[in-house]
């Protein structure tokens, strides 16, 4: 027995690292199962990295837990400006005025799809974003008029897995952007199930042309949409748009496509007149925050004046009536320009 006793205390100190690290790797297996089965039911794994949806329980469990998606960019407010590759200057205009001096909390990219440019045109822009970091290429996009819902789509799927952030702005490269303003205001509106900007409800269906609809059945006119000359978004709802990207109508016109998405939500949709961003300009107003329809002059006067005087216009202008959304009644009944005082 003695004999037996010691045989074994030999070949147990033998192989003692090797039991050793064994025990260490059973050990941390029965730890990592007994958290998964552990946790919520409900995936909130989004919820995590946007803890306002959290309850203070849940808060606490995903504080502990190691196993949060990371992602590579944080931000506060990520502005989308749609773009085409040839559009270099209009991208140099816009970093010249209003998106000169970005805030801290604020990022801003404009979004390209290179998926059959040719070689050289690649180069450019690869050699364009060396310089100023700013675009967002879509590899696998190809550039078409026809095709901006779907461009919309990829590029809110992109956000979504690689951006930390709490607000979406998507504009043009015709829209001028009072960003500190965008910004401050942004900070007072809800941080979940926000979309705000300036609304139709009445709008008719496209029967011809390049915005024709051909697969609209929903009803006789599109579904209440904020114009897309510049729109906010709450990350959420970005999110919830590209998880559901499989299954989302797309139409033609990418504003139409939001507003019809979320129609069925329980969302707060904020109608505000400072945003000028119809497909016509209605004038210029010091109020306004967000102006479409401007030109490479418009923009860079715009600029100018609020760099040099503190406010947006040389002189006041109206072009034609705005309205205020009436959220009681039916939509074909929302916005009628009646009040010359709405800027």
């Amino acid at each position: 027995m003695v004999r037996c006793s010691i045989v074994l205390e030999r070949r147990l100190s033998r192989h003692f690292s090797t039991i050793f690290i064994c025990g260490i790797f059973f050990t941390l297996s029965v730890l990592i199962f007994m958290s998964f089965c552990n946790m919520p039911c409900e995936d909130k794994t989004y919820a995590a990295e946007h803890k306002d949806g959290l309850e203070d329980e849940e808060l606490g469990y995903w504080n502990k837990h190691i196993f949060i998606p990371a992602k590579n960019i944080s931000t506060f407010l990520i502005i989308l400006i749609m773009s085409v590759p040839g559009n270099k200057q209009n991208r140099a205009v816009i970093r010249e005025t209003w998106a000169s001096s970005l805030p801290k909390e604020v990022i801003m990219k404009f979004v390209i799809g290179v998926g059959d440019l040719a070689t050289d045109g690649k180069i450019l822009l690869s050699e364009e974003n060396g310089y100023h970091n700013d675009l967002l290429m879509l590899q696998f996009f190809n550039e078409s008029y026809t095709s901006l819902t779907e461009k919309l789509i990829e590029s809110f799927k992109w956000i979504d897995k690689n951006v930390h952030f709490q607000f979406l702005f998507k504009g043009d490269e015709d829209t001028f952007i009072r960003v500190n303003v965008l910004l401050e205001e942004l900070k007072s509106k809800p941080k979940n199930r926000l979309y705000w900007g300036f609304f139709d409800g009445r709008a008719h269906i496209k029967t011809k042309g390049k915005w024709q609809e051909k697969d609209w059945f929903l009803c006789d006119r599109y579904l209440p949409y904020a114009v897309g000359g510049g729109y906010v978004l709450s990350s959420d709802l970005v999110h919830y748009i590209a998880i559901n990207s499989k299954v989302l109508k797309v139409y033609k016109s990418e504003d139409v496509s939001v507003g019809t998405w979320l129609g069925p939500l329980d969302i707060t949709r904020v109608h505000d007149t400072r945003f000028n961003t119809e497909f016509r300009s209605r004038g210029c107003f010091n109020v306004y925050i967000v102006t479409h329809k401007q030109s490479e002059i418009d923009m860079r006067t715009l600029h100018f004046n609020l760099k040099e005087t503190g406010r947006l216009c040389n002189q006041e202008s109206k072009y034609r009536n705005s309205y205020i959304y009436n959220w009681k009644v039916p939509p074909t009944q929302c916005c009628i320009r009646n009040d010359s005082s709405v800027p």
